[in-house]
């Protein structure tokens, strides 16, 4: 037994290439499914926040008809609101859709909307509403989940995902920029709707 040697050996340069060429071919795979992930969680949060606005308008419009579809009030005959689940909404008192919050005391009509009160009924329709601004600066913007817009022309909240603005360009009242994604809602209507890049 003391005659014998033991030869150690390391893999040979076939296994390696085999090696090299399989952590390849899993990596051409693997790869392009990763490289889009944060842009698809983005678009996924859209999805979420806009089918719980979505849910909840059409709840409070629900609300609306169960109180009788009220339209007025005492101090004016432009301003409704509605117990939503202990919270007060602002309704159109013709329509039942959301227009505003409870500091409302003007006039609460879905053609009287602007951009406050687009981020007045986010605010308040959502039970945990993401963070939003009204501002154009591009510092305020970038720590918001959503700008918010109104279109006048269309009677249109706009709420934009901040994560696809271009800081140089953040938008303004109008129209939805294109290349950008995140959801209208029309208060006219009550219908919410999609846009993404």
């Amino acid at each position: 037994m003391l005659g014998r040697v033991r030869h150690m050996a390391g893999f040979s340069l076939l296994e390696l290439v085999l090696v090299v060429i399989l952590l390849a071919i899993v990596m051409s795979i693997a790869v392009p499914q990763f490289l889009d992930i944060k842009e698809r969680a983005h678009r996924s949060n859209i999805d979420a926040v806009a089918g719980g606005f979505a849910s909840a308008v059409g709840l409070i419009r629900g609300q609306w008809e169960l109180d009788a579809r009220p339209s007025g009030s005492e101090a004016s005959q432009f301003v409704t609101h509605i117990n939503y689940g202990g919270v007060v909404v602002g309704v159109d008192g013709s329509l039942g859709t959301p227009t505003s919050d409870d500091t409302e005391q003007e006039n609460t009509q879905a053609l009287a909307m602007s951009c406050t009160k687009c981020q007045q009924v986010l605010n308040v329709v959502l039970q945990d509403a993401p963070s939003n601004t009204l501002s154009s600066d591009a510092s305020v913007v970038k720590d918001s989940m959503f700008l918010v817009r109104y279109n006048a022309d269309k009677l249109q909240c706009i709420y934009y995902l901040t994560h696809s603005l271009d800081a140089k360009n953040i938008p303004i009242d109008g129209e939805p920029h294109v290349g950008t994604s995140g959801f209208s809602y029309f208060p006219v209507t009550g219908k919410v709707q999609i846009f993404k890049s």
